[in-house]
């Protein structure tokens, strides 16, 4: 079997295998089989022909997988929940220094930490600062408490 046909039967693999999956990295191995079959021509050395197949299939991966990850860094993730911050909350579990209580905002209850690291007592109406992971951190708002 030649070499041409070899490259032929890899790069129609990797094509196929990039349809089937939902990211953009096989199709790099498939051009890179189908730059194999030109060069070929060129080169009988199999080892050769196998390390520029590598190189040319492995440096545009690398170099797009970087962009992507990039771009994806930089994305701010929107979601309802930066909807939540500085809405009213009321606590149902006391939040102590150090120890988490919860929350309940509208009809969902979170876990909650004090911005200031201090006791509010359940009952207490508290402000939605920011979330943290899954949690949130209020301050109290010492003037409107519900007991």
């Amino acid at each position: 079997m030649s070499m041409k046909l070899v490259w032929l039967i890899i790069a129609i693999v990797f094509g196929v295998g990039e349809l089937l999956t939902p990211s953009l990295t096989l199709i790099w191995f498939s051009i890179g089989a189908f730059i194999s079959i030109f060069l070929s021509s060129f080169i009988d050395n199999i080892v050769y022909q196998i390390v520029i197949f590598g190189i040319i299939s492995v440096i545009p991966l690398v170099i797009v997988t970087k962009k992507m990850v990039k771009k994806d860094a930089s994305y701010k993730y929107n979601t309802n929940l930066q909807g939540i911050i500085s809405k009213p909350g009321i606590v149902k579990i006391e939040i102590l220094p150090n120890k988490p209580g919860i929350v309940l905002v509208g009809s969902e209850e979170w876990t909650a930490i004090s911005v200031d690291n201090e006791k509010i007592e359940a009952g207490s109406t508290v402000e939605i600062v920011k979330i943290e992971g899954v949690k949130l951190v209020v301050k109290s708002k010492k003037y409107a408490t519900n007991k």
